[in-house]
């Protein structure tokens, strides 16, 4: 599959409903990615890590897929119709992989020492796979499908689809989202996520969304502190 770089990013006004969790999403991918490849198959409990950790990656990347195909497809699709084909089909090639790796997941955990190394080595490369295919889904999200969806709705309308998006989503979830969002994001971003979050909760929600995000003892102005844990 050859990624195709002649698109045109969304320059509007509007807010961008894909970047910031793109963004998040591709650190978390990296990590992931990593963490297969430097995991060492004789080592039990290190395997049984990285294995707990892609099964919890898997289930972020799936919640995120359903959302999207609920919160932002299905509303797209009702004005333009067939808008967002192409992307549910990358999204219906994307349930395949989470089964796929889910099954070679699998089969390293049954495998004899002496034949991990083979079997996390197909996992590592599989998963590498289905990086580089999100990679370039997410990049056709943001460049062909936000430019139209910015043309075909109203900021106000935009603004409305992400209020319902971040209200759906419950403290379990968003936390870890948030956690790679922030991590991913430059500190201006940062900086205007984390406002943005402090002026639409109550004062005890955010403290304690703080709280689980990076440290219980997290000051709310303490943005040093945020970049030191998050980055």
């Amino acid at each position: 599959m050859n990624a195709n770089t002649d698109f045109k990013t969304a320059e509007t006004a509007v807010r961008d409903l894909y970047y910031a969790v793109h963004k998040g999403l591709r650190l978390a991918n990296a990590r992931m990615l990593v963490a297969l490849g430097q995991s060492d198959p004789a080592d039990d409990g290190e395997v049984g890590a990285v294995l707990g950790k892609l099964a919890h990656h898997l289930d972020i990347c799936l919640y995120h897929l359903k959302h999207e195909n609920a919160r932002i497809h299905a509303v797209v699709d009702a004005r333009v119709p067939g808008a967002s084909d192409h992307a549910d089909e990358d999204h219906e090639h994307h349930l395949a992989s989470f089964i796929e790796l889910r099954q070679l997941a699998a089969a390293v955990s049954a495998a004899t020492v002496d034949r991990r190394a083979a079997a996390m080595r197909r996992l590592y490369q599989r998963f590498a796979l289905f990086v580089a295919e999100d990679l370039q889904h997410m990049h056709e999200e943001e460049t062909r499908l936000m430019p139209l969806i910015a043309q075909h709705f109203s900021a106000a309308e935009i603004d409305g689809i992400e209020h319902a998006i971040v209200t759906s989503i419950t403290p379990e979830v968003m936390v870890p989202f948030m956690r790679v969002m922030l991590g991913a994001a430059n500190r201006s971003e940062r900086i205007a996520t984390v406002t943005g979050l402090k002026a639409g909760m109550p004062p005890e929600v955010f403290g304690q969304m703080a709280a689980a995000l990076v440290h219980p003892q997290w000051r709310h102005d303490d943005w040093d502190e945020m970049e030191r844990v998050l980055c």
